[in-house]
């Protein structure tokens, strides 16, 4: 029996044996083929989101070896990645693409897609492609809210005609929304008005078409207007400058000053000037230059024309603001609300230190203001370089027939911080000449943080002017955006061609629409039904706001 027994083992244990390992090695090879057949099944690539104000469009590559006239794919929506919470929307289609509407998806929410190959007769549904989070960004109806509407106690919101709007809820920060119902004369000037509003408030304002939102804006009421003291056309400016203390906020009452013959100089000293209007068209200076000069020195000027011209007509302004090439630590400049025409040489010529850094200055901000008819010079409009600053902001401008460059940093040095340059919402037209380089901006090998946005820039050079075929030049290391842009006529180089953007610029969602404007252009105004009037960030309307009407 032991020897029966062990011959039967001898001969049928090694069949046994691979009886038993090929079941064992069943399951998995089969689970494997399955899990393959899936994977190769399931849509290609990743799911795209495009995001509009209303509704949000995915799409996605066709699934590999299938049939796509006879392909299917279910889709579903949730609120989590992991789509452990309910899926709120489900639909099969036959299409790579599916969009959904503000009447199926909440504005202002995130959301997660995910997308499978639907079962075909033997082979087997896929596995689920997951996408990364997308949202229906909302309208934004709203224009951006200009400066010189915004007061103390007053502020004007603006927004492109929209049918059905019932409401805008106002909430000041902290505080708790109020309802306010649009009149039909508010809803036919597509404008309303706010009063009653407290001094230096952030606000929040939400616009409504019933429940449904249609835009969202933010401004800031001013401080009320407070004046060291004022002064009445006819005074001598640059007296009553070189007089004012630091700190000094001088309020102009409306009409004309003449301050054509001689500079107006701040030294060691901040000083305001400013309208008791708030509005340069009622108060004008004939001016030959501002100069800023020595530690501490700085100027803030609102709601004034500055008029490059004398009262006979002759150009007598040769830069608008000049920092004397006294060393030292500036305090900052700050220019808003304000049109500042006919130069000689340029609008701020900050390039007379005697090496890097033997001049320091906060900031320099320009908002709201339009600058123009620059005659051609040696200079671009902000010609900066050897000057240590920590940041230049120019927002919602408009420059037009302007320098020979925009912004000039082109003198390599090392500044002790990483200086920050950001231009949002401008309009820039008619610019270039003597054959200079990189004319958007030129920061040689400085490393620097650099964003131009939402704005538009045409025609360069000017005309009968040459200029380098590059746009942007910045040292390694920097960060340099140039986005949501709309540009057009910007030519250069021996033989005209369009200018280059170098690798270390990023470019997104630029525009190359030509609006017809030339170097005689002075009406900017987009114009009606324009893409241009939607592609900025949020939804916004590209160049200065001034030109949305």
């Amino acid at each position: 029996m032991i020897n029966f027994n062990f011959k039967l083992s001898k001969w049928l244990m090694p069949a046994l044996m691979v009886g038993l390992l090929g079941v064992v090695a069943c399951d998995p090879e089969e689970d494997e083929e399955q899990l393959e057949l899936s994977r190769m099944f399931m849509p290609a690539g990743d799911i795209q989101a495009k995001s509009g104000e209303t509704n949000v469009e995915l799409s996605w590559k066709a699934s590999i070896n299938t049939d796509p006239s006879t392909t299917t794919y279910t889709v579903e929506v949730a609120k989590d990645t992991l789509f452990k919470t309910p899926v709120v929307l489900s639909a099969q289609i036959d299409t790579t693409a599916i969009t959904f509407t503000d009447k199926q998806l909440e504005i202002k929410e995130n959301y997660f897609a995910r997308v499978k190959t639907n079962a075909k007769g033997n082979t087997p549904e896929s596995k689920w492609l997951v996408s990364s989070r997308f949202r229906i960004r909302g309208e934004q109806i709203f224009a951006t809210v200009l400066t010189t509407e915004v007061k103390d106690k007053t502020a004007i919101l603006r927004w492109r005609p929209t049918v059905g709007l019932t409401k805008i809820i106002l909430t000041p920060a902290g505080g708790t929304g109020t309802e306010i119902v649009l009149t039909p004369e508010q809803l036919s000037a597509n404008a309303i008005t706010l009063t009653n509003l407290t001094a230096t408030t952030a606000y929040t304002a939400e616009i409504f078409a019933g429940t449904v939102s249609k835009g969202i804006t933010t401004f800031t009421t001013k401080e009320p207007s407070i004046y060291t003291y004022t002064v009445s056309p006819g005074s001598d400016l640059v007296a009553v400058v070189a007089s004012a203390a630091n700190g000094d906020v001088i309020g102009l009452e409306a009409g004309v000053y003449d301050a054509s013959i001689a500079n107006i100089l701040i030294a060691e000293k901040y000083i305001t000037l400013r309208s008791v209007s708030g509005n340069p068209n009622d108060t004008k200076i004939y001016f030959k230059e501002i100069t800023l000069k020595g530690t501490g020195a700085g100027v803030r000027i609102n709601g004034i024309e500055f008029d490059g011209k004398n009262p006979a007509g002759e150009v007598t302004g040769d830069y608008f603001l000049n920092i004397d090439a006294t060393a030292g630590t500036l305090s900052s400049i700050t220019v808003e609300n304000s049109n500042i025409h006919d130069l000689k040489s340029t609008f701020l010529r900050a390039n007379r230190g005697a090496s890097g850094g033997s001049q320091k200055i906060d900031f320099i901000k320009v908002i709201n203001s339009v600058v123009s008819k620059n005659a051609i010079s040696n200079y671009q409009t902000f010609m900066l370089d050897k000057l240590e600053l920590n940041r230049l902001e120019v927002t919602n401008s408009t420059f037009n027939e302007a320098g020979r460059g925009f912004i000039s940093y082109a003198t390599a040095f090392t500044p002790a911080t990483k200086p920050t340059f950001f231009i949002d919402k401008v309009t820039l037209n008619n610019f270039g000449s003597g054959g200079r380089d990189n004319i958007l901006f030129d920061g040689t090998s400085i490393v620097v943080d650099f964003t131009m946005q939402n704005s538009i820039i045409a025609n360069s050079p000017k005309p009968g002017q040459t200029v380098g075929a590059s746009a942007i030049r910045a040292g390694a290391g920097s960060t340099v955006e140039f986005k949501y842009n709309n540009y057009f006529k910007l030519e250069g180089g021996a033989i005209l061609a369009p200018l280059t953007f170098s690798s270390i610029v990023t470019q997104s969602n630029n525009k190359t629409i030509d609006l017809g404007w030339t170097a005689a252009t002075t009406d900017f105004t987009l114009p009606a039904g324009s893409e241009l009037r939607t592609s900025g960030i949020g939804g916004t309307a590209l160049g200065d706001p001034r030109w949305v009407k």
